[in-house]
């Protein structure tokens, strides 16, 4: 016999035990409603069939009712279980590549990066987020604080390093009043980002300009390829596969932060020049002391009593008496 046959039995037992009781306690209770109950019992258990074959009600499994018999494990567990996997693969994904780990490192150390772009790191990076980057490049080479402008030029936005970054030269809007910080930014903006932040530094260090020799230069925009050949040139911009630098694509938050750092470990040990024309006004100041002594000249014609136009009749009038005398002597 099965399982569900054995179970039926036991509750067909109970029952005829529960109708004897009754019987013997009342007498007079009818048993023809006890053996009708039997027999519906009993048509029961052949309905299902004694093999064990199921019926409409299945009967629960050993994995339904638990490891003891009865249905009552732990099933508040299994969620706990589960929750470990969840948050495992969570910050796998929110997990920086393997090639950009020393690099983010160092830029975290160094200073250049701020809160918002440390997760996603494979996300596309905006035009908002890397203007936050370059003013601490800035900042980091300039060893001064960008100045937050009075004046806010830009209707959509009021990122306080965006502001930042216009007032230095760094970054423009794409039109006159409107900045789109949503926008990602192509690789061809950064280098020019770039550039411009190391020119608002000191201008010295963009002194060079160098020729871009990328295959798709035609796709790069002519406000950005002195800028590429210069970044390039340095090694922080590198082209891709068949000598393509692909000016319009985005770029990673992790592949933003490592070219930030390398700018910086590149520039931050160049040593500027200052450029010649810082020297003039003192070249000029011999210049400013000639009318002085001009002047202390005709003072001290004026305290004798002579004007400077009076030397030269005087002088005359000298020569004329000595001519006058060596006439009389002839």
């Amino acid at each position: 016999m099965g399982r569900k046959t054995v179970k039926m039995s036991r509750k067909l037992l109970a029952i005829l035990t529960i109708c004897t009781l009754i019987t013997l306690m009342f007498p007079g209770f009818a048993l023809a409603d006890e053996v009708d109950l039997e027999d519906k019992v009993e048509d029961a258990i052949v309905e299902n069939g004694d093999t064990g074959e199921e019926g409409d009600l299945e009967e629960p499994t050993d994995e339904a009712l638990g490891e003891d018999g009865n249905g009552e494990d732990d099933l508040e567990g299994e969620p706990a279980e589960e929750e470990p996997v969840e948050e495992e693969a969570e910050e796998e994904v929110d997990a920086p590549s393997e090639w950009a780990v020393p690099e983010i490192d160092l830029a975290i150390e160094n200073g250049l990066v701020t809160e918002k772009v440390l997760s996603n790191y494979q996300d596309d990076i905006t035009r908002e987020d890397f203007c936050e980057l370059v003013v601490k490049l800035y900042e980091a080479l300039s060893g001064e604080e960008a100045q937050l402008p009075e004046e806010n030029v830009f209707t959509d936005t009021e990122n306080e390093e965006i502001l930042k970054a216009n007032a230095l030269g760094i970054v423009l809007g794409k039109t006159e009043t409107e900045f789109f910080p949503d926008d990602n930014i192509t690789r061809q903006e950064i280098a020019v980002m770039f550039y411009r932040t190391l020119n608002a530094v000191h201008p010295s260090l963009v002194a060079e300009s160098f020729e871009v020799t990328f295959a798709d230069i035609d796709d790069i925009s002519d406000w950005a390829l002195e800028a590429i050949g210069f970044m390039s040139n340095k090694g922080i911009i590198k082209g891709m596969d068949e000598n393509m630098v692909a000016p319009q694509a985005n770029t990673s938050r992790e592949q933003a932060i490592a070219l930030v750092n390398r700018t910086y470990e590149l520039f931050k040990d160049v040593e500027i020049e200052e450029p010649v024309v810082e020297e003039e006004p003192v070249e000029g100041e011999p210049a400013d002391e000639e009318p002085e002594e001009e002047v202390d000249n005709d003072e001290e014609g004026e305290e004798n009593g002579e004007e400077p136009g009076d030397e030269e009749p005087e002088e005359g009038e000298e020569n004329g008496e000595e001519i006058d005398d060596e006439d009389a002597e002839e």
